[in-house]
This record gives C-alpha cells, structure tokens and sequence, in this order.
C-alpha cells in the first residue's frame, strides 16, 4: 500500500532556522529536540508514518 503524504507543513525561513537551531541543541531537553525534528521533516513534505 503506497503511503499517502501530506502537503508539506508551511514553515518560514525564521522558524525553519529556529527548528534546525533547536533539533541541533544538545541542552534542550530530548523531546523538544525530537519534536522539532519532526517538524522539520514535516516541512519537508515527509509522510508522517515515514516521520514516526
């Protein structure tokens, strides 16, 4: 079954660089870097069950 995208998550070039300055952080806690590498993906245009 060939998996389904979703239009890719609009993000601006302020918050896409907040994202990537947050899924590099290594004092973040790990959820919050997980979660903004996710999003990242999402922005991406990547299928959420290839993102999970």
């Amino acid at each position: 079954m060939p998996i389904k995208t979703a239009p890719a998550l609009p993000v601006t070039s302020e918050q896409r660089a907040e994202l990537t300055r947050m899924a590099r952080s290594s004092t973040l806690p790990h959820r919050a870097v997980v979660q903004a590498r996710g999003l990242l993906l999402a922005a991406d245009g990547v299928a959420n069950q290839e993102i999970a």
